[in-house]
């Protein structure tokens, strides 16, 4: 039987999040609050015995895994915790989009005022970038590949990933219409450095196995 738990983390605070800029396929610094803020939630977190960590294969979440991790007390008592990165965990690529201002392009593009309040009418083809159901399938695909190569059939994995990525997989994983995602009032966006736990069971490797949200853009770690 396997029983995992996923941790699932938005990476930290960066320059672009702070000036309100599409960041997707490309990828800006962290800040200073970004580092704490993945600092904190690894010590908040350092008891958790990882079996591997993973991450997009962008620097701001490889930077924010790598700074949880060193907080572990695994890696204190020189125990190496396995890392690596998946393709499939990036964030949602923005397409002509990336880096510009966000309001820069509602006045250019009417196509974005779908993408933050109507997701089932979002057409990529505007931005030429991906779609909400592109993202979706990946996503969901990344879980999966996590769950099957996992060392151990029991243990807590580590998953750094991205705000709009994460925001969709989790409300859908938690039993919500992903045509609704974007609405606050429904699901909320998901924070940096925010923790997010799902649980994955499987009792026969002759059926698919259960993903469980057991918690969701948890952020009390970081005003303690």
């Amino acid at each position: 039987m396997k029983d995992l738990n996923l941790y699932l983390i938005r990476h930290g605070q960066t320059e672009w999040n702070i000036t309100n800029r599409m960041q997707g396929s490309q990828n800006s610094p962290l800040t200073q609050e970004g580092i704490l803020g993945a600092k904190i939630t690894g010590r908040y977190l350092q008891d958790v015995p990882f079996i591997q960590a993973y991450s997009s294969p962008q620097q701001r979440a490889r930077e924010t895994r790598n700074y949880i991790i060193d907080e572990n007390k695994l890696t204190q008592n020189h125990i190496t915790i396995p890392t690596a990165e998946l393709a499939d965990l990036c964030e949602m690529d923005f397409g002509t989009w990336e880096g510009r201002y966000v309001d820069d392009i509602k006045k250019d593009d009417p196509t974005m005022a779908d993408f933050l309040t109507n997701p089932a009418q979002f057409n990529a083809l505007s931005n030429h970038g991906e779609d909400y159901p592109t993202v979706l399938v990946r996503m969901q695909r990344a879980l999966d590949t996590i769950v099957q190569n996992a060392p151990h059939d029991k243990g807590d994995i580590l998953v750094v990933s991205h705000g709009t990525v994460l925001r969709l997989l989790l409300c859908v994983l938690n039993g919500g219409d992903w045509h609704k995602h974007r609405d606050n009032s429904y699901f909320p966006r998901m924070l940096n450095t925010s923790v997010s736990v799902v649980n994955y069971q499987q009792s026969d490797k002759q059926h698919p196995g259960k993903f469980t949200v057991k918690s969701f853009n948890q952020v009390d770690h970081l005003s303690d």
